[in-house]
């Protein structure tokens, strides 16, 4: 099992937090709703089946940073996320 996914599993301080966010990869984006969040990654639901890739960026509704993000699970529409820490950006692009 790799280090980012047992990371995700033992990280079970997770808040609900039911805000609006979007996925961007590729000069794309996707509108999900960020279920839960905690220090080191987020529950995540799609509207649509978009192929989302293994790395993306989130940007979560009145949060000031834009997180980097790899995915750990999929189960149809809903996913699982760790956060990389070295990656976050604020939402300008510029690095933290």
């Amino acid at each position: 099992m790799s280090t980012t996914i047992r990371r995700y599993k033992t990280d079970s301080q997770r808040t609900p937090l039911m805000k609006r966010g979007a996925i961007f990869f590729r000069n794309t984006s996707v509108d999900c709703l960020v279920l839960n969040i905690s220090t080191g990654g987020a529950g995540l639901a799609v509207e649509s089946d978009a192929a989302i890739p293994f790395a993306f960026d989130l940007d979560i509704e009145s949060e000031p940073i834009r997180r980097h993000c790899i995915l750990v699970w999929r189960l149809e529409r809903r996913l699982g996320v760790t956060f990389e820490f070295d990656r976050m950006q604020r939402p300008e692009g510029g690095p933290i």
